[in-house]
């Protein structure tokens, strides 16, 4: 039977790692200036996969753009 209780420690974890791997997400688009591509490098993943994980936050693709 799951427990659907969103204090569970199940639920804590995920929230816990979730909130983690948006901030690194964060924080490499910041250091790039918002260069998906050298991103993903950073991060060690592909350019695709980390477009999915800012549309999964939220985080919008045009925010670190120097002008």
């Amino acid at each position: 039977m799951p427990n659907d209780d969103p204090c569970s420690e199940g639920n804590l974890l995920e929230r816990c790692l979730s909130d983690c791997e948006k901030t690194v997400i964060l924080h490499a688009l910041r250091r790039t200036g918002g260069d998906l591509g050298e991103a993903a490098r950073i991060l060690g993943t592909t350019k695709r996969i980390l477009t999915g994980k800012m549309r999964k936050y939220g985080i919008p693709c045009g925010q670190f753009k120097s002008p």
